[in-house]
């Protein structure tokens, strides 16, 4: 079709159309034009070919939050070659892991990441100094680096099935896994939020997750490139930052993930400065509350908050809220124009009725093709063309799509979906209660049954009265109520301080034996 192409002619088009406008705002006050973007993007590309480096070789960035990401991004694409963005908050055995994976044909990185840098051009088999270079040099882009960017040659053509970039998952469980995302996946992901959220080149926008995540990455910045809007980088998250960044820019649109959301709440001074520039913020993650929401509007003077909701599988956006429509208290919005969505049985994989619960399916034109060099995943990942999501939805008689909860932690008892989060939410209000994790241990009538595994405040407290709590004024559902509770001194947790739920899950398991 007409529209096959490389990601980076809509950005080169963007730059022809408004070469002196700001393409990224800087908090110093110097601003990066279109035209000097692109230049930036020209010199990477330069390099790269100067390199030997050539379509289709993969080319890591080790590159902090800046404002040299995004050229580096464009200039790999228009050189025709595979951005393969790493997840700075990594330790180094996890970065080398991945480094291997990819087996990179070049690296891109930071002064910032210097010692890293070295250590990992030493040990990564396919890396050596001459194909690694520091683009970014105390926060700004390094010409010195790098050939003229009148040097570099004419853009590569790319045509939709072409891998545009690798993006690594870091899952709950195994190792980080590669997510391919092609030219198709990227472009329509983020025309599908051009169009849903009307975005334009009046449009600002403040940029405050992490830019190695495909919906950071995909979502604003790229959404506002590819219209002509300017956008401004925050580089390390603080809530009177990020109020102080959006009164000087006067930004219109971002996207927040709600420990932020409730950090602004939180953050008096954040409170002082004028936020009412912001006409809309999308948020990811489903666990927001109401009340949050509304009390961050107050505050802030923002019009309007909706859900965002995509996996790095979906090139990062896969369902949200269109513009016209009003946002639904527990509703994640609808697919976007690029995707279809379908909700199944998690047992038969049949549709199921409105109002049902089941796994999303997505099908469209930013799906992955699969993960790198995972075959054994990528058959169990589709189904007839549809990918598995591992979310469990329900879909409402007018097609909104309400969350429940992650696949792994919905319990099927005696043929009844449970969700983990819902028991937890009502065991948490429970004052004895401190911490409780919920999950599914096996049963032989049930397949599954309710179990709570419950941190205490009161050494009293036993597994009746966390059921009678259940039960008192019908908080819950009888097949919903844990018939085994389990009291623990701690949880263990994971590197990001999450709860661990699968090493509590075998912990548990040796207990029900030696009962």
């Amino acid at each position: 079709s007409e529209t096959q192409m490389n990601v980076y002619e809509h950005v080169r088009h963007s730059m022809r159309q408004r070469p002196e406008a700001a393409a990224m705002i800087q908090p110093d006050g110097s601003d990066i034009t279109y035209r000097e973007l692109d230049r930036q993007a020209r010199a990477v590309s330069a390099w790269l070919a100067k390199n030997g480096i050539t379509e289709n070789q993969r080319v890591a960035l080790y590159l902090p939050d800046g404002p040299s990401f995004l050229p580096v991004v464009l200039g790999i694409w228009r050189a025709g070659c595979v951005s393969a963005p790493l997840n700075i908050r990594f330790g180094y055995e996890e970065l080398k892991y991945v480094l291997e994976d990819i087996s990179p044909h070049a690296m891109i990185t930071s002064d910032t990441f210097s010692s890293n840098s070295a250590k990992l051009t030493e040990e990564v088999r396919s890396l050596n100094q001459e194909t690694v270079v520091e683009a970014q040099t105390d926060g700004s882009f390094n010409y010195n680096r790098f050939p003229s960017p009148e040097s570099a040659g004419e853009p590569a053509t790319r045509l939709d099935d072409e891998i545009a970039s690798l993006m690594y998952t870091s899952g709950t469980t195994g190792k980080p896994k590669g997510v391919i995302n092609t030219h198709g996946n990227v472009r329509s992901a983020i025309q599908g939020g051009v169009s849903m959220l009307d975005i334009g080149e009046t449009d600002t926008a403040f940029i405050a997750a992490p830019l190695f995540h495909a919906g950071s990455l995909y979502g604003p910045p790229f959404m506002i490139l590819f219209e002509g809007g300017s956008l401004s980088i925050l580089q390390d998250w603080d809530a009177e930052s990020w109020a102080r960044l959006v009164e000087d820019t006067s930004a219109t649109i971002g996207g927040l993930v709600p420990a932020m959301i409730t950090d602004v709440i939180n953050t008096q001074p954040a409170h002082e400065f004028d936020t009412s520039s912001i006409r809309l913020i999308f948020y990811g993650g489903n666990s927001t509350p109401g009340p949050i929401l509304e009390e961050f509007k107050d505050i802030t003077g923002t019009d309007r908050m909706i859900d965002y909701y995509g996996q790095t599988e979906n090139a990062g956006l896969s369902v949200t809220y269109d513009i016209e429509n009003e946002r639904r208290p527990g509703a994640m919005g609808k697919p976007t124009p690029a995707t279809e969505a379908k909700v199944v049985d998690i047992e038969t994989g049949e549709p199921v009725s409105a109002g049902e619960s089941g796994e999303l399916l997505l099908r469209g034109d930013n799906i992955t093709p699969g993960y790198w060099e995972r075959s054994e995943l990528n058959e169990t990942l589709f189904t007839d063309g549809w990918l598995h999501t591992q979310d469990v939805v329900s879909r409402d008689e007018d097609g909104y799509l309400h969350y429940k909860d992650r696949l792994d932690d919905m319990i099927i008892s005696g043929g009844e979906n449970v969700a983990a989060s819902e028991v937890e939410e009502v065991l948490q209000k429970m004052p004895e209660v401190a911490e409780v994790a919920v999950m599914g241990t096996p049963h032989e009538r049930l397949g599954e049954t309710v179990t709570a595994v419950v941190v205490s405040e009161d050494d009293t407290l036993t597994g009746d009265d966390i059921r009678a709590f259940c039960e008192e004024g019908g908080r819950l559902a009888g097949y919903k109520k844990p018939r085994r509770v389990f009291f623990v001194e701690q949880f263990p947790r994971t590197g990001s301080q999450k709860v661990d739920k699968t090493t509590l899950y075998e912990q548990i398991l040796e207990k029900i034996d030696q009962a």
